[in-house]
């Protein structure tokens, strides 16, 4: 009895200490923060963005000088990507611009807006036979969660 209790007691440990050791990794660029989504890596770090991606999707972090969003929708259509849906709303009290494109049998969802005085612009590609997810499932709502 003595014996099964001080395993009971040492996996209770492990659990614990495990549960206590996972941390959400974090980069920096541009004089902004924001945690890696899970199951995303780090593929390139410049001085303006971050370049991360899963096993099938990828997204770019932008921060600087953007263009207009109607500007940037009109070089997007004059690149020959098709516009799919567009849609404005509201997160937290910032406004955000959603573009989803489609071309090369890719959809990307473009994001644009403000926080804390900065200009973003987030972009999500995802392959033909993926769904844009929703809100609460979609890793840009964990990277303009944490953006700081």
């Amino acid at each position: 009895m003595k014996i099964k209790s001080i395993m009971i007691l040492t996996l209770i440990l492990l659990t614990l200490i495990g549960i206590t050791a996972i941390d959400a990794e974090t980069v920096s660029f541009a004089n902004s923060t924001f945690t890696i989504p899970e199951g995303y890596v780090i593929n390139e770090t410049y001085s303006d963005s971050v370049v991360l991606s899963n096993n099938t999707t990828f997204i770019v972090v932008y921060s600087g000088e953007v263009v207009s969003i109607e500007k940037a929708r009109q070089n997007r259509l004059e690149l020959g990507f098709r516009l799919l849906d567009e849609d404005n709303y509201d997160a937290d009290g910032i406004e955000i611009n959603q573009q989803n494109f489609h071309k090369f049998n890719i959809t990307a969802c473009i994001y644009t807006f403000t926080k804390n005085n900065k200009n973003y612009i987030i972009t999500y590609t995802i392959m033909d036979n993926q769904d844009i997810p929703e809100k609460d499932d979609n890793p840009v709502t964990e990277i303009f969660n944490s953006l700081s």
